[in-house]
């Protein structure tokens, strides 16, 4: 073999800045952001390597007429050599350096990447810098999109940096002083230098962040500062209930959550949560830190202990990252538990705005349903009830409807005065399951396999001929006919549908392996391959009924003129005659015809 030579790895420059300047980062306002999270450290490492000072702060000018953008600090500075080995060095930054130094949780910067940003944004970059080292010596670097770049010493500056972006044509924007100051209201509203606009002497970041108050300050005062940070971060909703996170937890967390003030309905997802490291905003699209039946909460959570992304707009999934949910998951299921048993008018309103989505939240989590389940309501013919209201009213058991589809449960049991559950609404079937299995509550589910409704499923006594009669009369191959008594007497026959058949015919269906990948349609096909049913309905002979009674002693004609009536009948009452092989137009004429028949 030949000697072994070790050659340098080229480089191409304009590729590496193209792939880091503008693929790295979302939106070129992060620019903004980064920018002045290098004010900032400059401010710390002021702080740590000279002397803390009481006056640090950062200034931007906005220069709409000039497309400039001016970011200045009296941070640490820069010294000729640093500018050479951080600013005219990719992916090496001196906050880093500092921060494993010195164990520093204020220093913000990590990978030297985000002074990348001003080259994505700017035609030129200029920065002028005088160090604390060095008071009497001041450098400026000129670079023009970051291949070559000029260092020459500069007129005297006072200690610190300012940098002079002059803005590429689509990004005059940042110039825009209502523009920069929507956007350090966004990043930087937590950061504890003051950033100040054109001159103006108050902050734009002087928001009161709650868990930085002194614990003594009154509760109002704290309740008060956490709506309004909570109200900053929701654009969508006002908050209706905030929870501090505790300063006390293992996780070194800050933040904290908030239920939302607006009405959430079924499956709606509005988590909204907003992520800040090291006082630092980094990303708002991280929704799976909020449990995922908690559709109805937003929160702010900031932490030294996130670990960002190298575009510093999103977090790694690690260890860390897994506890942070979990933490948060018990925290948000403990105060909603607290919420019910010491503030019942909290609870009162968040129940009239997140009932539907609570109903999910107690299916997923245990210790949310035994606080909840007798207060959370379900719909139900007779209104919107909680499980101890339907079981007063429905004879100490739970009735459920599961499919949406139009049958005769709901006349049967709002003639009966029953409550029967609405089972296809979301998290309903689910959560009245839940309730059986917990609380041992009977539970009846119209049109399930191995569930059967008492009162039309009980065993009677019936002549062969008058079976033989009612097959006849009422024979169709949409439906299978069964005998059973059942109060109120005067309603003579009931049509219920079969859920499950319905779905396992539905799922055999061929047109179905259009609609559903072949994975998923297998699964369903192992699910309903134990139902041997093909009939969709079940019609339900009320042999208590005195019009069922006399029909063995009439003629056969009037009959069937009357098992016409009847079947046409409890057809329209039915309210989906689509699904009748003979469709609306052959059941309205049986009906007329039956009429007609019986008063001839």
């Amino acid at each position: 073999m030949g000697d072994t030579s070790f050659q340098n790895t080229n480089v191409d420059l304009d590729g590496l800045l193209e792939v880091l300047g503008k693929s790295l980062y979302s939106t070129p306002s992060v620019a903004l952001r980064e920018l002045i999270q290098n004010a900032s450290d400059a401010c710390e490492r002021h702080k740590i390597e000279a002397e803390e000072r009481d006056d640090y702060q950062i200034n931007i000018r906005c220069d709409p007429d000039g497309h400039k953008l001016i970011i200045s600090d009296n941070g640490s500075g820069l010294t000729r050599e640093e500018i050479q080995s951080f600013l005219a060095t990719i992916g090496s930054g001196y906050s880093r350096l500092l921060r494993n130094q010195t164990q520093s949780e204020d220093i913000i910067g990590y990978f030297g990447l985000g002074f990348l940003t001003a080259y994505v944004v700017s035609s030129k970059v200029e920065v002028v810098s005088t160090s604390y080292k060095n008071p009497n010596e001041t450098w400026r670097f000129v670079s023009a999109k970051g291949k070559t770049y000029t260092l020459s010493e500069a007129e005297p500056h006072p200690v610190g940096t300012t940098v002079y972006l002059t803005l590429d044509t689509e990004f005059y924007s940042l110039s825009d002083q209502r523009v920069v100051i929507s956007l350090i209201r966004r990043y930087c509203c937590m950061l504890p230098v003051p950033i100040k606009v054109d001159g103006d002497q108050v902050p734009v970041n002087d928001l009161e962040i709650p868990w930085e108050l002194p614990a003594d300050v009154p509760v109002i005062r704290r309740r008060r500062s956490l709506m309004a940070l909570a109200s900053v971060f929701e654009s969508a909703f006002e908050p209706l209930v905030c929870i501090e996170i505790p300063n006390d937890n293992d996780l070194n967390l800050k933040g904290l959550l908030w239920i939302q003030d607006g009405g959430t309905y079924a499956s709606s997802d509005n988590r909204n949560v907003s992520i800040f490291i090291r006082n630092m905003f980094i990303t708002n699209e991280d929704k799976n830190l909020l449990p995922r039946w908690a559709g109805f909460c937003g929160a702010v959570l900031e932490s030294t202990q996130f670990k960002p992304t190298a575009s510093r707009e999103s977090m790694q999934r690690d260890d860390y990252y897994v506890a942070v949910q979990d933490y948060v998951r018990e925290l948000l299921a403990t105060n909603l538990r607290r919420i019910v048993m010491e503030e019942p008018e909290a609870w009162r309103r968040i129940l009239a705005r997140h009932n539907e989505a609570l109903l999910g939240a107690a299916v997923a989590d245990d210790r949310l349903f035994e606080t909840m389940c007798r207060s959370l309501k379900v719909a139900t013919t007779e209104g919107d009830l909680t499980i101890p209201q339907i079981l007063s009213r429905g004879d100490g058991k739970i009735y459920v409807k599961p499919g949406a589809r139009s049958g005769h449960e709901e006349i049967l049991f709002r003639v009966r005065g029953n409550p029967l559950v609405k089972g296809y609404l979301f998290g309903t079937r689910a959560f009245c399951q839940k309730y059986h299995e917990v609380h041992q509550a009977e539970l009846h589910e119209f049109g399930v396999s191995g569930s059967n409704v008492a009162f039309l499923t009980m065993a009677v006594d019936l002549a062969p001929e008058t079976k033989s009669l009612c097959e006849d009369l009422f024979a169709s191959s949409n439906h299978e006919i069964a005998f059973t008594r059942f109060d109120p007497d005067h309603i003579p026959i009931l049509i219920i549908e079969d859920h499950d058949t319905v779905v396992k015919n539905r799922i055999e269906d061929d047109e179905s392996d259009k609609r559903i990948s072949a994975g998923i349609l297998g699964l369903a096909r192992m699910q309903t391959g134990m139902q041997d049913r093909t009939k969709e309905r079940t019609v339900y002979i009320n042999l208590a009924n005195p019009i069922i009674e006399q029909l063995a002693s009439m003629d056969p004609e009037k009959q069937r003129m009357l098992g016409d009536l009847l079947l046409s009948l409890m057809e329209f009452l039915c309210l989906d005659v689509s699904q009748n092989e003979e469709g609306l137009e052959k059941v309205f004429s049986r009906f007329s015809s039956s009429i007609l028949g019986l008063i001839a």
